[in-house]
């Protein structure tokens, strides 16, 4: 009939396909609205109709390539786009069989019979929501069939969108705004936020049941903004109850609902830093004023708080990354606070726990007395993991609070100082256990950082070999010490030693050196400068120590003592009775080195002073009845108070503050010429934030100091500029 000569029979085939669907589709309808269920009805019919549709389609192929070449352009017997009149357009019959479908049921029952069948499937929906049986595949039909009757258009999605998407979308609004408000009423917050979880989970599987994949990101964001955002507040408020009571299950939930509204975990994550902080400064208020001395208590009250909360990261709150940041935020706080308690110095106290960790009998000066409880076998377990651990791991674990400290200059004054007296008296537990910490801190700060440090480690070992060196120059001179002699060589600018409180070296050389101890020193002085001109050896005699021996009582003792209570001690071979006056002005001590050294010898009863006052006058003598259980005693050195060592070395960081800060300023106007104050300044933070955080007054005064030395100019009020 297509090809029929003279004219082709293409216009009244279509035609013809197109009345009967026509018709076919108009009596449809009719029986669909006969139906009370209309729903069920419609989907009966229209899969029916959609498979017929697709067989007549196949059936009339030779027909819809004929249209197609017509539609497009093509020479043809017949170009006109419309048949019968303009009442039905030349399509694809599938195509024209979904239009009509369209017009003559869809839009018959919409605009004629009040939409009967979208208000029943929003009808069964609800029932759905109630928790009642619905035919989800019914439902499922007629919301597709939407989309399938426009599939052939320029706008497929517009029918579905217009007729389902905004009705259903205002649905969800009206049906959940009401049911959170009445959950919301009964004021249990976990209740109310178990219950929206359960909800959410409902709506995203009734979504992928019902709705076109277009439409599930904004009917889950109406549930959003009904159940959620709505009542944010109200779960913001109670979170920090839930972190005091510990419910983290309820945690979990409001993470997980406030997770998907925008800036939605802003307000929580101020709130859990806040709680940590608070948490870690309440453990800085009750250790008081006890943490220089026992460090240990802040690092391990510290550290479990750290892995507490960095485990309720993990399985509170999915290892979410601005969780960790807020934790960490939290003991940078805690770490740095010198106001909640100022015993607890953070960069000291670290600084003091690896001092401690690392002499010699750490790890047993710390070990627990088990407890003979049988309940508390847990807790004991858990106990013995802690203190029996390796002093390598728990430095290990001390690095996590160390990376929190933002002065970290005042930290490596300390530690310089401690590792000095650790090395200097061979107290230290493992040189590899020393070198391990140097180079967890040179990755974390720089080869800079610990340049010094690794200084101190190549003199101890220059010095073995210069003693070495020694006894073979005095072998080769037939030369014989009366006592046993050890030196060390230590350069003086890595070596925390040569300030100008430590030792006081002008006034020390004056220290009258008994005649026992003066050849070993006369000795080494000619060798060391044979081998080495132009050096210059600057004692100190501060810290050297020896032995001594008794003989003067009933059985020998060995007492290891430091040089200045040696000098003074051997002053007692020529008289038993000395003043304090007289055995400064023989010494050539100080009297407050004299006192200071003469006091743990008192303590110990070597000595018997007759008035334990101490001053010039006082009359101190040997102690002829002295006993002790040992034969070998070590007496404590006459040194600084913790809290003299303290103020030394804070002295000493804010002059080596103000030096970098000057080299700092001078690098930084050498590269850029000329620069305005506040430019100036934010670059010197900069440059220093990785040691310290400078204040602005200080950052003036060295500005202000290096104008006088000419190095920078003021041109301006408020520029400065490099003075070649």
């Amino acid at each position: 009939m297509c090809n029929a000569i003279p004219r082709p029979f293409t216009d009244r085939l279509f035609a013809g396909v197109a009345e009967y669907i026509d018709k076919h589709t108009t009596t449809v309808c009719e029986t669909i609205l006969a139906h009370d269920d209309i729903v069920t009805a419609y989907a009966r019919e229209f899969e029916r109709f959609e498979m017929a549709a697709g067989d007549i389609s196949r059936g009339c192929d030779y027909l819809n390539r004929l249209i197609s070449q017509t539609n497009m352009g093509s020479s043809g017997p017949d170009r006109r786009p419309t048949v019968v009149g303009g009442k039905y357009r030349k399509q694809n019959v599938q195509a024209l069989a979904l239009s009509l479908w369209k017009s003559n049921v869809l839009f018959t029952v919409r605009d004629r019979h009040q939409n009967r069948l979208f208000y029943q499937v929003f009808e069964m929906i609800r029932r759905d929501r109630d928790g009642n049986e619905a035919s989800h595949s019914t439902i499922k039909t007629v919301v597709t069939s939407l989309v399938q009757a426009n599939a052939f258009t320029d706008q497929p999605l517009q029918l579905y969108i217009e007729e389902f998407e905004r009705p259903y979308l205002v649905h969800t609004k009206r049906y959940f705004e009401a049911e959170a408000a009445r959950e919301m009423a009964v004021g249990d917050i976990g209740i109310f936020m178990k219950r929206a979880m359960e909800r959410l989970q409902q709506e995203i599987l009734r979504n992928n049941r019902y709705c076109h994949s277009t439409s599930h990101r904004r009917v889950v964001k109406e549930f959003e903004a009904q159940y959620i955002a709505a009542y944010q507040d109200r779960i913001v408020e109670q979170f920090r109850n839930m972190l005091l009571e510990e419910r983290f299950s309820d945690c979990t939930l409001a993470y997980s609902l406030l997770n998907r509204i925008p800036d939605g975990l802003k307000s929580i994550l101020s709130i859990y830093e806040e709680y940590v902080a608070r948490l870690g400064k309440d453990i800085l208020a009750k250790l008081g004023h006890s943490v220089p001395k026992i460090p240990k208590a802040y690092v391990d009250q510290l550290l479990d708080l750290h892995n507490k909360y960095y485990t309720v990261n993990q399985q509170v709150f999915a290892s979410d990354p601005l969780f960790t940041a807020a934790v960490d935020k939290a003991f940078r706080t805690v770490v740095n606070d010198t106001q909640t308690n100022p015993a607890a110095n953070g960069p000291e106290t670290l600084a003091r726990y690896c001092d401690m960790m690392m002499r010699k009998n750490a790890g047993k000066k710390d070990m627990p007395v088990a407890p003979l409880d049988s309940k508390k076998k847990g807790n004991l377990r858990r106990a013995d993991a802690e203190d029996f651990m390796d002093p390598e791991e728990k430095l290990l674990k001390m690095i996590a609070l160390f990376k929190y400290v933002e002065d970290k200059d005042i930290f490596q004054k300390f530690y310089s100082r401690m590792l000095a007296k650790r090395l200097i008296y061979s107290t230290s537990s493992s040189e590899e256990l020393e070198m391990n910490m140097i180079n967890r801190l040179k990755e974390i700060c720089g080869v800079e950082y610990t340049s010094k440090l690794n200084k101190m480690f190549t003199d101890m070992s220059l010095s073995n070999d210069l003693n070495n060196s020694f006894r073979d120059y005095l072998k080769q001179n037939s030369s014989k010490l009366n006592v046993g002699f050890d030196i060390q060589v230590l350069t003086a600018g890595a070596w925390p030693l040569n300030q100008k409180d430590d030792g006081k070296a002008t006034e020390g050389n004056k220290i009258h050196i008994a005649a026992e101890l003066e050849k070993s020193v006369s000795y080494f002085e000619a060798f060391y400068g044979q081998h080495h001109s132009g050096r210059k050896l600057l004692w100190q005699w501060n810290l050297a120590r020896g032995e001594l021996r008794l003989t003067y009582l009933d059985r020998p003792y060995e007492i290891q003592m430091g040089l200045f209570q040696m000098v003074l001690l051997l002053l007692f071979n020529v008289a038993t009775t000395l003043t304090i006056a007289e055995m400064t002005d023989q010494s050539g001590l100080s009297e407050l080195d004299t006192l200071r050294s003469i006091k743990p010898l008192v303590d110990l009863r070597l000595l018997e002073a007759e008035d334990r006052a101490f001053n010039s006058s006082t009359r101190i003598s040997l102690n002829f009845s002295f006993t002790s259980k040992r034969t070998k005693i070590k007496v404590a050195a006459a040194a600084q108070t913790e809290q003299q060592e303290s103020q030394t070395a804070r002295k000493a960081v804010d002059e080596d503050r103000r030096m970098y800060l000057q080299a700092a300023i001078v690098r930084i106007m050498k590269s850029r010429k000329a620069l305005t104050h506040v430019q100036l300044v934010q670059e010197i933070i900069d440059q220093t934030r990785s040691r310290f955080t400078p204040s602005v007054s200080m950052i003036k005064k060295c500005i202000e100091q290096l104008i006088e030395k000419q190095f920078i100019a003021r041109e301006e009020r408020d520029t400065y500029t490099y003075v070649a």
